[in-house]
Parts: structure tokens; C-alpha cells; sequence
């Protein structure tokens, strides 16, 4: 049999107080859940002391492949807002999990639920809207996060997200999503400038996660290792590429964090590229801690992949 200790009644009474204050001194804070590190970084850059973050994924995973874990539950169960960057880019991972956490104001298509890519021109939306054979971009490209000018739509879809479920604090949040914006803008513009190389050099990548990036570069993606999102290459696919990235000069084949380097520098050496690893999160990297982060980081190993050639 196990016994449970006793707690003195004097300690329990002292303990109970400052877990009241604990839970008291929170409730003043809007309570946030962020499903990835780019917006937990941006929600805590616009909503100060004024909100409680939580983020969910570390940025070292498959962003459609975060691990469940059931710590997330109670943490989806006390959230106010749970900030997405939707088109599916969860879908496989985070709708079960807000169902189960039985806090109906976070579940999807419900008002907690917030998506923050309104405003985003999408890229790569399909001629027909189908998950069949593991399709995972159904609504069109959910990796705008890549790119330096989806930050500043970001950031104001967080902000608009926090007032209007604080909006005792709305004027506290918009005047601290101005000077971000500002600052996110002047961003991509630099980074802009920096990367001029880059126009007009063609692209394969692993999955189909770099076309907002290659846009905002002016990069030419030929095409992708997976045939379709989430579908594993086959033999017959991979040497059609092949011959269409001989035939473009193809200069970079790119892939992430959470995939294997084996395919990407195997193919990069068939066809005389550089296979390069760039980030699709903020945390991919150690030194990745911000949106700007992650994009200096992804202009530098690109410019480095075009000097390898």
C-alpha cells in the first residue's frame, strides 16, 4: 500500500495562499498559446508583460510533424488564444490536440482558434482542394513564415488577435506592434539588398516550403524531392527531376533541419549543385531566438551555397 504524506495544516493554508496569488496575479494576463516559435517570439515582442506565453513546438521539428505531447493538453486547456499559422500548417498535430483539451474557445474555427496569415498573398494554392495521398497543402503554401515580408503581416494579425481579446490593453498592443513592424520592415529591406544574388538563381528543394522565400529573393524553384507535400520521392520522379535540374543549371538543392541530408546532397552532387540546410522555424538553430534571426540566418547559408558552386 502506499501511504500519502501528510502536509502540515499550517504549511497547506500557506500554500494554498500563494498558489491563489499565483493564479490570481495570471488571471490578469491574457493567456496565449503560440503553435510555433516565430509567432511565440512575435505575440511576446507585441504583448510585453501584459500576456502569459506558451509555445508549443521547439523549431527543431517537421513543422506538419510536431510530436503530441500530452504536457500540451492543460496548457491548450488554460489558453485564451491559441495564434496558428493555419492553411493546414498544424493540421496533423495541433486540431486533436485543442479538441482534447476540451477548451472549445481554442478549438479550430472557433474564436480562440487564430490564424495569421490573412493579408499573406498564398502561394502554390491547388487546382483541386484534396488531402488525397498525403497531400499537406491542400489550402495552398503554409511556409510564409520564411520570408521576410510575410513579418510584418504577422505581426499586425497578433497584434489585431491581441487587443481584440484584451481590449482593455489594445492601445498598449498596437503601439508596440508600430515600432515592431517598423523595425520588421526595415528588415526586409535590408535583407532585400543583401540578397541580390540570389534573382534568378534556380532551386530545388526537399519539400515544397521555400516558394515565399524564393519569391522574395527572386529565386526560380524547379521543383521538389517529394513529389507532392509528404510524399516520399520516388525512383522515377527523382531522375525526371534530375534531367530538368541539369537542364535549368540548377545552383542549390535545399532542405531543413528535420530532414535527413542524405537525399538533398545526393541529388545536389548528380546534377553538380550545392545542397544547402536552411531553417523553417525559428529554433532550428540554437542561435535562431527571433524572427530576424532566422532570416539573416537564411540569406547567409544561401549566399554561402551560391559561393560553394
Amino acid at each position: 500500500m502506499i501511504r500519502k504524506r501528510s502536509v502540515p495544516v499550517a504549511l497547506g493554508i500557506t500554500l494554498a495562499v500563494a498558489l491563489a496569488m499565483v493564479g490570481s496575479a495570471r488571471a490578469d494576463r491574457l493567456n496565449v498559446v503560440a503553435s510555433i516559435p516565430d509567432i511565440g517570439v512575435m505575440a511576446e515582442r507585441i504583448g510585453g508583460d501584459r500576456i502569459q506565453l506558451t509555445t508549443l513546438a521547439s523549431g527543431r521539428e517537421d513543422l506538419h510533424g510536431v510530436p503530441a505531447r500530452p504536457s500540451f493538453i492543460p496548457k491548450l486547456n488554460r489558453a485564451d488564444l491559441l495564434l496558428t499559422l493555419g492553411l493546414d500548417a498544424e493540421h496533423a498535430w495541433l486540431p486533436a490536440l485543442a479538441q482534447e483539451s476540451r477548451n472549445r474557445d481554442v478549438m479550430e474555427d472557433h474564436r480562440g482558434w487564430i490564424e495569421i496569415y490573412h493579408g499573406i498573398e498564398i502561394l502554390d494554392i491547388p487546382a483541386v482542394l484534396s488531402r488525397a495521398e498525403g497531400e499537406q497543402h491542400p489550402e495552398g503554401n503554409p511556409h510564409y513564415n520564411v520570408s521576410p515580408a510575410a513579418g510584418p503581416v504577422m505581426a499586425r494579425n497578433i497584434a489585431d488577435a491581441l487587443a481584440g481579446a484584451d481590449p482593455a490593453n489594445a492601445a498598449f498592443y498596437r503601439e508596440r506592434a508600430d515600432a515592431y513592424i517598423r523595425e520588421l520592415e526595415a528588415l526586409a529591406a535590408r535583407l532585400k539588398r543583401a540578397g541580390e544574388r540570389l534573382a534568378g538563381v534556380r532551386i530545388v528543394s526537399y519539400h515544397p516550403d521555400v516558394s515565399y522565400i524564393a519569391s522574395f529573393y527572386g529565386m526560380e524553384v524547379i521543383g521538389s524531392l517529394e513529389p507532392k507535400a509528404g510524399i516520399e520521392p520516388t525512383a522515377g520522379h527523382l531522375a525526371e527531376l534530375a534531367e530538368s535540374a541539369l537542364e535549368n543549371e540548377v545552383k542549390l538543392v535545399i532542405y531543413h533541419q528535420a530532414q535527413s541530408s542524405r537525399l538533398p546532397e545526393e541529388f545536389a552532387r548528380k546534377i553538380g549543385a550545392v545542397a544547402v540546410q536552411f531553417a523553417n522555424m525559428v529554433g532550428a538553430k540554437k542561435d535562431i531566438r527571433s524572427f530576424a534571426d532566422l532570416q539573416e540566418h537564411n540569406l547567409r547559408v544561401l549566399l554561402e551555397g551560391l559561393d560553394d558552386n
